[in-house]
């Protein structure tokens, strides 16, 4: 009976307090909420620092514990609230509202800020896997060219030197081949020139010869011609022959011409003899050669 006593006393007081200090409360609750909304700006500003949740907090457990405390303290205390006239006057519902909105407020920038934040991260992070991407393509490409130009630098290197060998293959062979085979050709030739100059020469004062025993053979039948006549003009000696002279010079001729026939068919033989031989030996070098080959 005393508690509930004390209750409804406790609660009378305070209404008749209420109703005792109403122009004074009004006044008190006028002067916060326009010093409230003058600060408006500044309780947005104060709510993006990180600082201001951390205050806010402490004050939310300060004012907790100062109104559990009191209320503590006044169930007890039941006669010390008897005693008491004016107790201490609770929050307005106004300044209720306006921390519930400050606080759903500052959530809200909060919540803003974490995803601007979280937007600005995922930016940067894309930017980042996109710069690496772009990278590492460059440097894929870039060491893509570089092993295609050593590969074809290499290839190119190879395919120099094998033609290289190949030449140098070639030019020995033709030096091995060639080199007895050009010796043999000049020594088959300079000998054939030489065979050949010695037949011409031979041909040559064997004409000449030919020609001084013809003069010769002449002058004797000149000069025994000359004889005849002149016997024939003394009378000593007498031509019993049956021939004329006609017959008889013409035997000379004939004897002369079958002579000179006999001397061009020898020299004929013998030309076409070493022409023989030079081209055999000729055919037999070639035939060598192709054996070589």
């Amino acid at each position: 009976m005393g508690k509930k006593v004390g209750n409804d006393s406790i609660t009378d007081s305070s209404f008749s307090g209420e109703a005792g200090v109403d122009p004074v409360q009004h006044k008190l609750r006028n002067d916060t909420e326009m010093g409230r909304k003058g600060n408006w700006f500044s309780s947005v500003k104060k709510a993006l620092s990180p600082d201001s949740k951390e205050k806010k907090s402490q004050k939310a457990d300060k004012s907790k514990k100062k109104w559990f405390g009191k209320e503590k303290s006044a169930v007890p205390e039941a006669s010390s609230l008897e005693t008491v006239a004016v107790p201490h006057p609770l929050p307005p519902p106004e300044e209720v509202k306006l921390t519930e909105v400050e606080d759903e407020q500052t959530k809200h920038a909060y919540t803003v800020a974490a995803a601007t934040a979280v937007a600005a991260e995922a930016a940067v992070a894309s930017a980042q896997v996109a710069a690496e991407v772009v990278r590492l393509t460059v440097v894929t490409q870039f060491t893509e060219e570089v092993a295609a130009i050593k590969i074809q630098t290499a290839f190119r290197g190879y395919l120099a030197r094998r033609a290289l060998r190949a030449l140098r293959g070639l030019v020995r062979l033709k030096s091995l081949v060639e080199g007895p085979t050009v010796v043999r050709q000049t020594t088959n030739t300079l000998r054939c020139m030489q065979t050949l100059s010695r037949v011409q020469s031979q041909i040559q004062s064997r004409r000449i010869r030919m020609s001084e025993e013809n003069q010769a053979l002449q002058k004797q039948l000149l000069q025994k011609r000359a004889k005849e006549l002149e016997s024939l003009q003394m009378g000593d000696d007498w031509d019993d022959r049956l021939q004329s002279k006609e017959q008889i010079e013409a035997k000379l001729l004939n004897k002369y011409e079958a002579a000179m026939r006999r001397e061009r068919a020898l020299a004929y033989s013998f030309s076409h003899q070493v022409t023989c031989s030079s081209f055999c030996v000729i055919y037999s070098s070639s035939l060598e050669e192709m054996e070589i080959v």
